[in-house]
Parts: structure tokens; sequence; C-alpha cells
């Protein structure tokens, strides 16, 4: 018997269908626009080919093509050193897609997961629930992830998967990462992947680790993900992957 929509669990494609539509879009009102200014001719064929490599990208994220969401996914949890016993927190946890793999990965662990940019909870609660580990998993939807809503030391475990960069209200984004060490256990183990390698963000990795250290790391290094053979060139990009890097360790 097949499964229904309701059935299968929603993890949203990262690349949005906004960002084929709109080209789409101003790539029509364009071209309408060279009849009155031809010098416009040159924006047409610029917006089919967002057109083309955002399908694309899509599908390169999509689980009908590389399903590459999972896969990213994937290099945290190779990074993971952890009995897992405990509580794990995932900041940043979208519909829960990372959150619920770690607990299937750590049945002896429950996991909370929180999310800043969408009201998700009851979707990610949901998506828990048909995976089975609704009973070890719980979702936060928040305000902000400059303070998040823990007790210092709360949690064995702490990760997060490209949302640092996403957040907007603070400038320097690396007292995230001080945040985040803020309600890891003494001991515990962090894993946190992003676009680290951007250094308009992140600054230069070196002093960054050295200031993971001075914030209560016992140790902090970098592993260059962007580099995996499994990524595809096509979103190696600059704007994609291509400046992506996880730092781990542990308090």
């Amino acid at each position: 018997m097949s499964k229904t929509p309701s059935d299968v669990p929603n993890y949203r494609n990262w690349v949005s269908r906004k960002l084929i539509f709109t080209p789409i879009f101003l790539g029509i009102v364009t071209a309408v626009f060279t009849v009155y200014y031809p010098w416009v001719f040159i924006f047409p064929p610029v917006f089919l080919l967002m057109v083309l490599y955002f399908t694309y990208a899509r599908w390169i994220f999509s689980p009908k093509g590389k399903n590459m969401q999972v896969k990213l996914q994937s290099f945290i949890l190779n990074e993971i050193e952890w009995d897992g016993k405990g509580e794990g927190l995932d900041i940043g946890c979208g519909q829960g897609s990372l959150t619920i793999r770690l607990a299937k990965e750590y049945p002896e662990a429950s996991f909370t997961g929180v999310e800043y940019r969408w009201q998700v909870a009851d979707i990610s609660e949901r998506n828990a629930e048909l995976e089975g580990v609704s009973d070890r998993v719980s979702f936060q939807d928040v305000k902000t992830i400059t303070t998040l809503p823990f007790e210092d030391e709360t949690f064995d475990l702490v990760v997060s998967h490209l949302t640092f960069h996403e957040v907007m209200e603070i400038r320097d984004r690396r007292v995230l990462l001080e945040e985040a060490l803020r309600v890891l256990k003494e001991g515990g183990v962090f894993v946190f992947q992003d676009i680290f390698l951007n250094g308009k963000v992140f600054g230069n990795i070196d002093p960054f680790l050295n200031k993971i250290t001075e914030w209560g790391a016992e140790e902090a290094s970098f592993v260059y993900s962007c580099d995996f053979e499994s990524i595809p060139s096509a979103i190696r990009t600059p704007f994609m992957v291509g400046r992506m890097g996880i730092i781990k360790g542990h308090k």
C-alpha cells in the first residue's frame, strides 16, 4: 500500500520555489520591457540561467535527486564523538530533520530542537511522530537564538546546521557559538556546520577557534566539509556551500 502525503514526513527543500519563480517573473517582465527599452535585452537570458540553476539545485537537494540535504547532515553525524547518553540540542532545527536523525542514531538520548526563522514546531512534532521518535524529541519555536531559553550547562550535545549565518539581528555571528557553548555541559560535545569560511560573517577561522576556547571549550577544531567529494560541483559556489565547514570539539 502506497503512503499518502499525510503519512510522509514534511522536510522542505532548502532551495525554495521562490528562487525559481521570482526570476521567471522578472524574466517575463524584462522581456516585455525590451520592446520599449532595447538595452534591457541583457536581463532575460540572465534570469533564464538563474531559473535553470536553481531548478537543478533544488533537484540536487531533493530526495528524488541527489538528496544532498540528508548528505550534508551526515557530515555532522560523522563528526560527533559522544556516548549517546543524555540530552542533545539542535539549534535551527527547521522541520526537525537533523533532530530526528539524531534521535534515531542515539536511542538512549533525548533531543530538543529550536527554530527561530519559521513557526514549524507543529510540523516538526508531526514528523517526529511519523518517524517513531516523538517520545524522545521535542521542538520549540523561539523568537531568537541570541539568547537560548535554557539554563547554563543543560545539554550533553549541541549541534547546529547552516543556521548561525542567517541571524541578521546581530553583526558578530560568532557570539551565537558562545551562547551555544553556554548551554553545553562541562565535558559535553559540540558540532556546528556553517559557512564559517565566509570571512565577512565569521572572520578568520584560526582566531575564531582560539575565541571558542576562551569561551570554555576544552578543544575546538575545524573540518573543511565544503571539500568533501560527495558535494556536486554545481553547489560548491560561494553563495551555496562553497564556504561551508565544521567546528567541533568538547567543553
